[in-house]
């Protein structure tokens, strides 16, 4: 049966399913058979219960939208069972369309099929699921700035990032990520799919599903055929016809019979339903000619650019499902960064690790090739190494602390990584190590320990010989520069 799924937890795997009549049926994980799709709060389903009410089925319905120009809407989702029942309700309104056209319609004035759907229209159609997905994320991402992860690449370890800080604390569940993750689930489904099919024939669809839905083509059709039907009845009684007539002109001249006079009638007869039927057969005769034409010329006409139109809208549509899947990805990044920077635990285990990054992907990415050989790295972790180095070199920003007391150190490499996803932290445990930071590097901002007293003039008179003049010098406690 049709129904909704009022809440899920995918830490639980349990959830709760309302259907048309507002009975409550439980959703466990293991009743739930759909790849495509999570299960998520909000999401349309088709399910199905044992003799004792429980589900034992259930997948994401085929219909989660219904646009204004749609044959059925969502109370038509209600009153039905399940989708193929909604399919077969859907192709019921379309032909009492097509009906009412083929009756409205004079075919043997006909010069033209008009298009009741463009081809635009017929593409954007084709796309609704994954254009309305993209449409509505584009709104709901709009605040998002570069950098954008880029999903393909990064996935392994925002997923990382995510699962060590549900492990690390407690107080944080799956539950939390659930409509960020099945965003982008259904994202890279889509992705997936539209990879898969990349070499798709537009031809096919051009068949399956443009024509489909051309209904005075269909009704257009749907006269040919009429048409056909009605010459072959005409034809087989002419045929008939003929050979009765064939039969009479024997038996009149084999001069056997005796009523001969009878046999003429007869033959006149004949020869009138003959002339009669043929008479009516040259105008249809015609008129289906016309149509096969007119079939012919909507086909020739409209396949070249629809073939054409589908190709760049099938491109389109890819790049826009990337580009949302790495808006989708930076924002559960940024989410999973800002609760690192709230967590106790993380803040009790991650970073006081030698770590200089902030809890994201990046730093996870760069834990994972820091323990490679740089110079034997395979194609995709080259990849992501060379996009790696360009993200560091353009957006993050390093801060150097030097402090003698390791609570403060770890309090200030916090408060720093806290206040940007692009903040990273070096500590410096002697002068060699400070020294040679501030020669090799360039920093933001550079953290001394005031209590160093004189020394501390003496660090900062070293800072300003390097290329580190720029940088903000930050003494704790705060002592001017």
């Amino acid at each position: 049966m049709h129904g909704k799924i009022l809440r899920y937890s995918l830490a639980t795997g349990v959830g709760v399913i309302t259907n048309h009549s507002k009975k409550i049926f439980e959703l466990r994980k293991e009743s739930w058979h759909d790849n495509r799709h999570l299960p998520t709060p909000g999401m349309l389903i088709e399910f199905r219960c044992n003799n004792s009410g429980h589900i034992v089925d259930a997948k994401a319905s085929a219909f989660q939208g219904f646009p204004e120009d749609s044959y059925i809407k969502e109370i038509d989702f209600w009153k039905t069972e399940t989708d193929e029942e909604l399919l077969y309700k859907e192709q019921e309104i379309r032909t009492m369309i097509i009906q009412k056209i083929f009756k409205e319609t004079n075919f043997f004035t006909l010069k033209e099929i008009p298009l009741n759907l463009s081809v635009e229209k017929s593409i954007e159609k084709y796309f609704f699921q994954e254009l309305s997905a993209i449409n509505l994320m584009t709104q709901e991402f709009k605040n998002i700035q570069e950098p954008l992860l880029d999903y393909l690449q990064m996935k392994r370890f925002l997923n990382k990032a995510i699962d060590h800080l549900v492990f690390t604390d407690k107080n944080i569940t799956i539950d939390i990520f659930s409509d960020r993750l099945q965003s982008l689930n259904k994202l890279s489904y889509t992705h997936n799919h539209f990879v898969q099919n990349i070499n798709v024939n537009p031809q096919k669809i051009f068949e399956e599903y443009f024509l489909e839905n051309q209904l005075y083509y269909k009704a257009t059709m749907q006269a040919a055929i009429g048409l056909e039907e009605r010459i072959l009845q005409l034809n087989t009684r002419i045929r008939n016809y003929i050979t009765e007539t064939k039969i009479i002109h024997s038996k009149i001249e084999s001069k056997t019979v005796k009523d001969v006079k009878s046999l003429e009638v007869k033959l006149k007869t004949l020869k009138q339903n003959i002339a009669k039927y043929d008479e009516e057969a040259k105008p249809l005769q015609e008129c289906l000619k016309q149509l096969h034409n007119i079939i012919q010329n909507f086909r020739q006409k409209h396949s070249p650019v629809f073939e054409k139109a589908f190709k760049h809208f099938y491109l389109i549509v890819l790049q826009k499902t990337i580009k949302m899947l790495n808006l989708c990805a930076t924002d559960l990044d940024n989410f999973v960064w800002k609760l690192s920077t709230q967590s106790t635990p993380i803040h009790n285990t991650f970073f006081k690790q030698n770590i200089s990054g902030s809890y994201c992907s990046m730093t996870f990415l760069w834990m994972y090739l820091q323990n490679l050989n740089k110079s034997k790295l395979n194609p995709n972790d080259k990849k992501a190494y060379d996009s790696y180095l360009r993200y560091k070199q353009k957006y993050e920003k390093t801060f150097l602390i030097y402090v003698n007391n390791a609570k403060l150190e770890n309090f200030l490499k916090i408060k720093i990584m806290s206040e940007s996803k692009f903040n990273t932290v070096i500590i410096a445990k002697t002068d060699a190590d400070f020294f040679s930071q501030i020669r090799n590097n360039v920093f933001a901002g550079i953290y001394l320990d005031a209590t160093l007293s004189e020394h501390t003039e003496t660090l900062i008179t070293e800072i300003k010989k390097t290329k580190n003049t720029q940088a903000q010098i930050i003494t704790i406690p705060n002592k001017k520069d």
